[in-house]
């Protein structure tokens, strides 16, 4: 016979695992354009699939600007 702390542990258990489905729903991953947003260049297939807009150069040069200014 299960107890208060096995219901409870089984409920925990429920609705985490209905909050994991949830994300995993909610942050499907689209895949990328083709073309680099700023400089219009082909972005490799790998780059794409993970939802990226920048191909790698594009997107270093833009975290580097970035980091220029994170203190203003």
């Amino acid at each position: 016979m299960a107890d208060e702390a096995d219901i409870a542990s089984d409920y925990n258990e429920l609705m985490i695992s209905r909050a994991l489905g949830r994300i995993r729903r909610d942050t499907s991953i689209k895949a990328g354009p083709k073309l680099c947003g700023d400089c219009e260049e082909a972005i490799p297939e790998a780059r794409r699939k993970l939802g990226f807009k920048l191909c790698v150069q594009c997107a270093e040069e833009t975290e580097r600007r970035n980091s220029l200014f994170a203190n203003y």
